[in-house]
């Protein structure tokens, strides 16, 4: 039987010989296509994106600009006034237009046969989880609800494929696949290629593409939004239908990447990723760039995708990425542009779009959630290089707006190398914080052969150089010593046993991006549960802390570098805060003038204790889970027993192992040793007058682009 490294070998070759052979096809291609691009100028927008790609990869990873941004799912492209713009820089790769064409085709039937399991699971992230309540928690799944969540965690198989003929959406219209425009007479818009899996919400995308299955449910405004009919009783809100267009939005402004402004000049080296990760230890935590806001741009403690997978990081042979929301046209236009393309990488998504048969070496596997109101929540990335191996948390969808324009955090770990000697025990090389055993445990538990297999090569690394702790939730009933291995429970016992006892008056800060169903009363999980494991209390015989928690208010939407857009990424709900308003006195406003972020809604989750006079913290946890059951778990059966219903996984910072101190002190992050916050402190509570952001509930008041929402 071959070893893990002459598969991975055996693997790489076919890899590069499929690669040779797709570039080949490609010249052969162009060539034939070259007497008919002057017919191309018909472009669609999502086949200027493809070809703008090319020119990315041809630049390097450090010239990612205006074309990276340009992939399918971009939500904030100007196709009437950028359409010439970006053609003048894509007309050197005009030849492949009628290549691409069929692709598109074929991409665009093949993707509305890739639609998530369910058509209401295009709310953005756990929409489901945040809606489970405390009855429904405390008792058995019921049969049918066993027997719906495994329909809804069925597998997509990898690589499936569609028919250049596959069905199109029941519209009772007719449209011409091949310019990608409706027939004559209709509106010239393009379609778009996500039919109706596309969970796009910004109403600049609904404007610039068609979408088909809008009419099944009303007539659309001008801009394609849907209008209300008196005569017809309201509809669900839908991702599609969430804005509605009173005028004209103002002219988009140039996309560029945030990286874009200094490549046009060259990176200096002192700028390039890899220095300021260096330059970032010992915390190595980052945020992103995001396109808005410019003052996130000249952080150097920020980031944007390419500086992850980017070559002078390393050679990357193999990667995983373990992710909720999964656009692959983003994901793998990110990983062409770096010259990744073809290379093996694994996907295990929750919700995926787009068809991975149409990317060589891409392994695709949705997870299977066992439990009704449970999500694969987890956002991680594997990492293995010719020369070692590295591991990345943070808190991002792979969707372009994730990226590109709400906040997100990161942990990028440091490069740990191969053991010597074959060593490949999971007790070899590991780190003080039992990072190397707690990842292989929670990758076993997933109990899927791809991710085995990966839990099987990162016993041949040494991580001693980790100074965090994996924090990570499981789904499933966690009794006896399992109890303390997962959720909040995990972190009471890191806490206990790592950091001295703080006061108990002194405040845990919850910052999170959404709710859930929280209970009664602040006692009976917010602080009774999950705030006596955010103080690393042994039991509940000891005081619960107070619980602040960070929740942009409508106010803080309204006035985003996205109007009512920035609350994209922010599900809570109206109907779930109405069992538990006494949350409220808990909220405090997102600032971030510190960081220059208070404009970038916050999709980042962290949590932390912080002193009286606000110049140090206990520790900090950066994490997918956001306030709820499902993702932190629950105690049940006089507290034997933990109930876990989503899959996360998070990063805990402890003094004892990053600066061997007992708190962190906070500053800027350039001072040796120093804590940058993300948010502000001392916090802000919301005005007597605030409401929280809602995501169902309609604002009339026309935000900075003249939208309102949900009208």
């Amino acid at each position: 039987m071959e070893s893990d490294e002459e598969l991975a070998r055996r693997l790489q070759a076919q890899f590069d010989e499929e690669a040779k052979a797709v570039e080949t096809q490609e010249q052969q291609d162009a060539v034939m296509a070259q007497g008919m691009a002057s017919q191309s100028h018909q472009l669609s927008d999502s086949e200027e994106e493809d070809d703008s790609v090319q020119v990315v990869a041809s630049k390097g990873s450090h010239t990612i600009g205006r074309e990276l941004q340009k992939t399918g799912l971009t939500s904030e492209q100007s196709h009437n006034t950028g359409g010439d713009r970006r053609r003048s820089k894509v007309t050197s790769e005009d030849s492949h237009a009628t290549k691409k064409r069929g692709r598109e085709v074929h991409r665009s039937n093949s993707d509305k046969k890739l639609k998530t399991d369910s058509s209401d699971a295009v709310q953005r992230e756990h929409v489901l989880s945040d809606n489970d309540d405390d009855d429904r928690e405390e008792r058995k799944e019921r049969p049918q609800d066993n027997q719906r969540a495994e329909q809804l965690s069925k597998p997509i198989e990898a690589h499936t494929t569609e028919s250049h003929q596959g069905k199109r959406e029941a519209t009772g219209k007719k449209f011409d696949d091949e310019n990608g425009v409706r027939s004559a007479g209709a509106s010239k818009r393009p379609i778009c290629k996500f039919g109706s899996s596309c969970y796009r919400k910004n109403p600049w995308h609904l404007q610039e593409f068609y979408h088909p299955h809008l009419e099944d449910c009303g007539p659309t405004t001008s801009s394609g939004s849907l209008r209300k009919s008196s005569s017809e009783p309201p509809l669900k809100p839908r991702s599609e239908s969430l804005l509605k267009s009173t005028s004209e939005p103002p002219l988009k402004r140039s996309r560029e990447s945030p990286s874009e402004k200094t490549s046009s000049k060259g990176i200096s080296a002192k700028d390039r990723f890899p220095v300021r990760l260096q330059a970032s230890a010992p915390f190595n935590f980052f945020l992103n760039k995001t396109y808005s806001v410019e003052e996130t741009q000249n952080d150097p403690l920020s980031l944007v995708l390419p500086d992850i997978l980017s070559p002078h990081m390393g050679d990357i042979v193999e990667s995983a990425q373990l992710n909720f929301m999964v656009d692959l046209e983003f994901l793998m236009s990110n990983y062409k542009a770096v010259g990744l393309a073809g290379r093996p990488l694994l996907v295990m998504y929750g919700q995926l779009g787009g068809n991975p048969s149409d990317y060589p070496g891409l392994t695709c596997t949705k997870v299977n959630i066992p439990f009704q109101y449970g999500t694969h929540h987890t956002k991680m990335m594997l990492l293995q290089y010719k020369d070692g191996l590295r591991v990345v948390v943070h808190t991002a969808n792979l969707v372009p707006d994730d990226w590109y324009e709400k906040t997100q955090g990161y942990w990028v770990s440091p490069l740990f190398p191969e053991l010597e000697n074959d060593k490949s025990s999971v007790l070899d090389g590991e780190s003080p914080t039992r990072f190397k055993r707690d990842l292989v445990e929670y990758l076993q538990a997933y109990k899927a052969p791809d991710l085995t297999r990966w839990s099987h090569l990162i016993k041949r690394y040494d991580f001693t150089s980790c100074n965090v702790a994996l924090v990570c939730s499981v789904p499933g009933y966690h009794a006896g010593e399992n109890k303390d291995r997962w959720g909040h429970m995990k972190v009471r016992r890191l806490l206990h046993n790592h950091t001295p006892t703080w006061q108990s008056s002194r405040p845990v800060i919850a910052q999170c991006s959404s709710i859930g169903s929280l209970g009664k009363d602040e006692s009976s999980w917010l602080r009774g549960e999950l705030g006596l494991s955010l103080t690393g209390a042994p039991g509940s015989s000891f005081s619960s802390p107070p619980v602040n928690v960070i929740y942009p208010s409508e106010d803080d939407v309204f006035n985003s570098s996205q109007g009512w857009m920035g609350g994209s990424c922010l599900p809570y709900n109206s109907n779930t805060h109405g069992k538990q308003t006494w949350l409220t006195k808990h909220f405090h406003l997102w600032r971030s003038e510190k960081r220059g972020r208070t404009r970038a809604m916050p999709h980042i989750k962290t949590y932390t204790r912080v002193s009286k006079t606000y110049s140090e913290v206990q520790f900090l946890l950066l994490t997918s889970a956001n306030l709820s059951k499902a993702a932190w778990g629950a105690l049940q059966k006089q507290n034997s027993q933990l109930f876990i219903r989503s899959y996360e996984v998070g990063v805990l910072f402890l003094p004892k192992f990053v600066t061997e101190n007992t708190e962190f002190k906070l500053g800027s992050g350039d001072k040796a040793g120093t804590l940058a916050m993300h948010y502000d402190l001392p916090l802000t509570p919301y005005p007597v007058t605030a409401t929280p952001w809602f995501m169902n509930t309609t604002k009339k008041r026309k935000d900075a682009f003249g939208q309102t929402y949900l009208e």
